[in-house]
């Protein structure tokens, strides 16, 4: 009899990595993408907003004003990951204790076991802890005051509608007050952070196919900035105060393996570095769930960079605002509410550019966008 349960990460990532490196899935790139994508999102804590359109965007590339009700691209292919998954467990995982399935009306993953095991272990320390950064007394930071799912995602106005009670009087402000955002070190309203992966020393095959896997799963956050520098490709942000960098440097010793270091262009000072063993970067499906593992610690609403940028008091309004949304879909409490209503009150009106995401000021059950 199967107990549905949940395993702790490290047992997930383990049975997710002998799925994507099964027969079943050998031919299947979109299918072992799509289960690492839904899979990582679960772990993280965002099951609840996994839903057609953000898989269509993040896993299939499809562009912003792709419609999940009229086209069955994420539908099918679910169906075709279920299917897949049940020839796994009826061969290769066969005598796999864990089972991973997606219940049929929903894209969230769910595990269920045979028989009661013991306590998971700790999970083993195979990433470096964060450097910690000290500032002499007197010393001033670099840049003095002056970002998954997509901004369209997770300023969605759907969950302010549907479980929010209505907004008080005192809660609609002037227009003009809309206008008059964060002031002084916060006066470029929509500007994301960017990352440029770059390769320092030895350009062997490993840390090249690792550095393409890194920036195609960094161009999958829209929580980044997604303009380029020239013919070079770079991301560029448009306050330099959240430009970033990530250093891949490769080592034969003591250890074979990619050093990655996280560093603010600013500052020049390491955020963070992790070590990935080459014996973690030998297949595909090793290479994506590495690469997408990091830059979901980096890159996400609460990851290393959005992190970073909080403390240092440095994020955008945008950056603001996506974060308090996060949140408020997350716990659905009125004060919750009440924070992402107010801050996306503040970034209307939107401009011709910007995606459907804000309430209107004069009529909070109108949608004003494209």
């Amino acid at each position: 009899m199967m107990a549905v349960e949940r395993p702790c990460d490290e047992t997930i990532r383990q049975n997710l990595r002998r799925i994507l490196e099964s027969k079943s899935f050998a031919r299947s790139e979109r299918l072992r993408a799509f289960l690492a994508y839904v899979v990582e999102k679960e772990m993280i804590g965002e099951g609840p907003q996994l839903k057609g359109y953000s898989i269509a965007i993040d896993v299939f590339d499809r562009p912003q004003a792709f419609n999940a009700d009229s086209d069955p691209l994420v539908r099918v292919h679910a169906g075709k990951l279920r299917k897949l998954l049940k020839a796994y467990y009826e061969t290769d995982g066969a005598e796999d204790e864990w089972h991973l399935v997606i219940p049929k009306g929903t894209y969230v993953p769910e595990y269920s076991r045979r028989q009661i095991d013991a306590a998971c272990p700790a999970e083993p320390q195979t990433r470096q802890p964060k450097l910690t950064r000290k500032r002499l007394p007197g010393q001033k930071t670099a840049w003095p005051p002056a970002p998954l799912s997509s901004p369209l995602a997770v300023l969605s106005v759907l969950p302010l509608l549907l479980f929010a009670p209505l907004p008080s009087p005192e809660m609609t402000m002037d227009i003009d007050a809309q206008a008059k955002l964060f002031n002084g070190r916060h006066s470029i309203e929509r500007v994301l952070p960017s990352v440029n992966v770059a390769i320092s020393g030895d350009q062997n095959a490993d840390v090249k196919a690792f550095a393409v896997a890194l920036r195609a799963a960094a161009q999958r956050h829209r929580t980044l900035a997604r303009a380029t520098d020239g013919d070079a490709g770079r991301p560029v942000s448009r306050n330099a105060a959240l430009s970033f960098s990530l250093e891949l440097t490769w080592y034969d010793a003591p250890a074979a393996g990619v050093r990655v270091t996280l560093k603010h262009d600013g500052e020049g000072v390491p955020l963070r570095q992790d070590f990935i063993t080459s014996e973690r970067l030998k297949s595909e499906p090793d290479l994506l769930f590495e690469s997408m593992s990091l830059a979901s610690e980096l890159f996400s609403l609460d990851g290393e960079i959005y992190t970073h940028a909080s403390e240092e008091q440095i994020q955008s309004p945008l950056m603001d605002c996506m974060t308090a949304t996060a949140q408020y879909r997350k716990l659905l409490t009125r004060g919750s509410f009440e924070s992402a209503w107010s801050c996306q009150q503040k970034l209307a009106p939107l401009r011709g550019d910007e995606p459907l995401f804000i309430l209107s000021a004069n009529s909070p059950l109108r949608v004003i966008g494209h």
